[in-house]
């Protein structure tokens, strides 16, 4: 092999490592040398040449130095003049090549890598096939015909030349794809007794919508802490006595990012609501809650009143949300709990924060007001029959500000109930 001497190692600065090892043709102790370089316009890689002083052995190959990349990778070369035969050429050892118009192809992993030219590589092959196919290499190499140089590495460590990098090259297509499970195992990414997806494991076929509400269904987003692919889960709840909500919660593997969130099924209800309950012992904490992300929170007797932005909507109970909510206060009064903090502002935040854990645990007594002008909120009665003396409701009409901040103010229906009176009475 000749890669180590057409790579460009002259312009590496840094002398190579030499390592004493093992000759496999006459079993004495020969000479490997050890090359870290970079490849312009790539990556790193690792060149390694053998030599055996006793028997005149050499072996020359090329690692890669990096990570395998999270595509594999085929470059499509068209070489169509001698100049094409001069391009560099990194081959990984994962990699497998072909040229169709000779029904030529070196399967994935059966070479060790190798950083030479279009030519170089030609010329390996034209040493290490039988003497059936020598003359079609010759005059490949000779540039006598056009040919189709086909290069495909799962490791996604490969690499072909652009002679002109500023310029879009036309004789050569890059296309990155997802890897087989053949390909993984090869890479050592599965393991080697993992097989296809069983059918059990394949998306369901839903039948109606019915089924579709009775099953967690999965999609995949972009992570906003990381921006890597992250699950989200997203499930049909129907509440009692109130109406359906979708849940979603999502997972980031990558970066352990979490968060949760509820959304009702349902479009904006004709009016407002104002949900009032006393709170007056540990049963009132149980009650489920469903707040929307139009609800605004307020507790009188703490004096504290908390708009839609500082919670998103939730499903939980009453002390989880007033958990919820003590935790979001902590996180977004820094500077009013800091060393620089004023010493009023300090001690106002610190009561405020110590009272909402007493009324969290069911020690302090007080009204909990669930202000949502979309009419989405919840919070369950614990009386099975008539009304809840605790829990009071109240329905009202939306200012115009509200109706503003809904964007209902920019609808207009006119125009579509006259259509449908239209076609039904055409229908």
């Amino acid at each position: 092999m000749s890669s180590l001497c057409e790579s460009n190692c002259d312009d590496v600065d840094e002398s190579p490592m030499e390592i004493q090892s093992l000759c496999v043709r006459c079993k004495n102790n020969g000479v490997t040398r050890v090359l870290l370089s970079k490849i312009p316009f790539y990556k790193e890689v690792i060149l390694m040449s053998f030599e055996c002083p006793h028997c005149g052995f050499r072996n020359n190959e090329m690692t890669s130095g990096g990570k395998v990349q999270e595509h594999g990778v085929r470059y499509n070369l068209k070489v169509v003049e001698r100049k094409d035969l001069d391009r560099q050429v990194v081959k990984s050892e994962y990699a497998m090549y072909a040229i169709p118009e000779v029904e030529l192809e070196v399967p994935y992993g059966s070479q060790c890598g190798l950083v030479t030219t279009v030519e170089g590589l030609l010329c390996r092959v034209q040493r290490d096939l039988a003497e059936t196919i020598a003359f079609q290499m010759a005059t490949l190499i000779n540039a006598e015909c056009n040919f189709t140089l086909i290069l495909d590495d799962p490791s996604g460590n490969s690499f072909i030349e652009n002679p002109n990098p500023e310029k879009i090259d036309d004789r050569l297509a890059i296309v990155r794809y997802q890897r087989t499970l053949q390909q993984e195992k090869l890479l050592g990414l599965a393991p080697d007794d993992s097989g296809e997806p069983d059918e059990e494991d394949a998306p369901p076929v839903w039948e109606s919508r019915e089924a579709v509400r009775n099953e967690v269904l999965h999609f995949s987003v972009d992570c906003p802490n990381c921006w890597q692919k992250a699950v989200t889960n997203m499930k049909f709840v129907n509440i009692p006595f109130f109406k359906e909500v979708v849940i979603m919660a999502t997972c980031c593997d990558n970066c352990g990012y979490k968060t949760n969130e509820v959304k009702p099924s349902g479009g904006i209800s004709d009016r407002g609501m104002k949900l009032t309950l006393t709170l007056t012992d540990k049963e009132d904490l149980s009650r489920d809650l469903l707040k929307s992300e139009n609800c605004h929170v307020s507790i009188p007797e703490l004096e504290l009143e908390v708009g839609p932005g500082i919670l998103a909507s939730r499903f939980t109970t009453v002390e989880g949300l007033l958990n919820s909510l003590k935790e979001e206060l902590e996180n977004s009064s820094l500077f009013a709990l800091g060393d620089s903090a004023v010493p009023e502002h300090k001690h106002k935040m610190s009561d405020l924060l110590h009272k909402l854990s007493d009324v969290a645990l069911g020690k302090l007594q007080c009204q909990l007001i669930l202000d949502d002008p979309s009419g989405n909120s919840y919070v369950e009665s614990l009386s099975e029959h008539g009304a809840d003396s605790r829990l009071k409701v109240v329905y009202y009409e939306r200012s115009n500000e509200q109706n503003e901040e809904l964007g209902l103010n920019q609808m207009h229906t006119d125009d579509c109930e006259q259509r449908s009176s239209v076609n039904n009475t055409n229908d």
